[in-house]
């Protein structure tokens, strides 16, 4: 499948470059723009967790910059350290960054992402609000957390897979961009009509709360197996008047799941196998789920027992526990 091809590719780096901006550890970089601009094409940079946050970067070369993933503290298993990577200002994907992939990372309330080229991958990233600015082709944005929207009003973007989202506002594409795939997202705001506003765009498996939300019919859109809690008459797989309640592990919060994992399906929930081929519909369907905490494609220390000194005897023995990236 194209968008496993895509994950898969994304971690193919030459060189890897640490940033922390902590004074107590020896980093090669403190900020990533220093990283950026010391890195060769198709090198890896991890930015580590802080609790200060970092300034973001202008991206002028291939990349693959990696954080810890988010909601570390509500989910188990996820880092040894709870503490993400938060950016303060935006990260901006500029010319010469074709074949990048952000992962991992989280933007602070008000700040963008803006992608003003082709061939990036957003992968697994808390994003207040990503931005595609002037002509995006074969672009990825999957297994985010989206505070805000994923805005192509500004550009046009084609090829592009939007898949596995979670999103609180919109995906809007005023443009008539395309063609697109919009799969597997679950929408979930109460103030936007049209939290799906796209064009020339296959649209499937999606699932909206809101009780007026709709897919807005552009030009070229084929709009299939979607579940949503507005008035509609069921066709073409597209299932209406769908009480939320019964779709999501934890929809009114009384559970107290986390803030990605209350979106999983519940037990006997209508969204499961009820999308296209059978798959689930929402952000946990389809053959690339998302991925609780936006935990990097990477092997990852969830656990680590460190003794705060050695002995003579013993010297210090170490325990820690390791999960593979998916």
């Amino acid at each position: 499948m194209v968008l496993s091809a895509l994950m898969c590719n994304s971690l193919t780096a030459q060189n890897l470059h640490r940033v922390n901006n902590n004074a107590d550890f020896d980093a090669d970089f403190t900020t990533l723009q220093a990283a950026v601009t010391a890195a060769a094409n198709n090198d890896t940079i991890y930015v580590e967790g802080s609790a200060t946050e970092y300034a973001g970067a202008t991206i002028n070369k291939p990349l693959t910059i990696v954080g810890p993933g988010f909601f570390l503290d509500e989910n188990p298993f996820t880092q040894a350290s709870n503490t993400a990577t938060t950016f303060n200002s935006e990260i901006t994907f500029t010319s010469g960054s074709e074949g990048s992939t952000i992962m991992g990372c989280k933007f602070g309330h008000s700040v963008d992402l803006i992608v003003g080229v082709s061939d990036i991958s957003v992968l697994r990233n808390y994003i207040h609000n990503m931005a595609f600015t002037g002509t995006s082709n074969n672009s990825l944005v999957a297994h985010n957390y989206v505070y805000d929207k994923i805005d192509a009003s500004g550009g046009v973007i084609t090829n592009a897979i939007i898949s596995n989202n979670l999103i609180r506002g919109q995906i809007d594409s005023e443009l008539a961009s395309g063609p697109l795939i919009v799969a597997n997202n679950v929408c979930f705001t109460t103030n936007w009509s049209f939290p799906i506003d796209v064009h020339n765009a296959s649209i499937q498996n999606n699932i909206l709360i809101g009780d007026y939300a709709t897919i807005y019919e552009n030009t070229g859109n084929t709009i299939t197996y979607n579940i949503m809690a507005s008035d509609g008459t069921d066709a073409n797989g597209n299932q209406y008047n769908i009480d939320m309640d019964l779709v999501f592990a934890d929809f009114d919060g009384a559970l107290e799941l986390s803030t990605d994992g209350k979106w999983e399906l519940k037990v006997g929930s209508p969204a499961i196998g009820t999308g296209s081929g059978g798959v689930d519909c929402g952000a946990f369907g389809g053959p690339t789920p998302y991925i609780l905490s936006g935990i990097p494609m990477l092997p990852h220390i969830y656990e680590a027992d460190v003794p705060a000194s050695a002995t003579s005897e013993s010297g210090l023995p170490v325990s820690i526990k390791v999960m593979s990236g998916d």
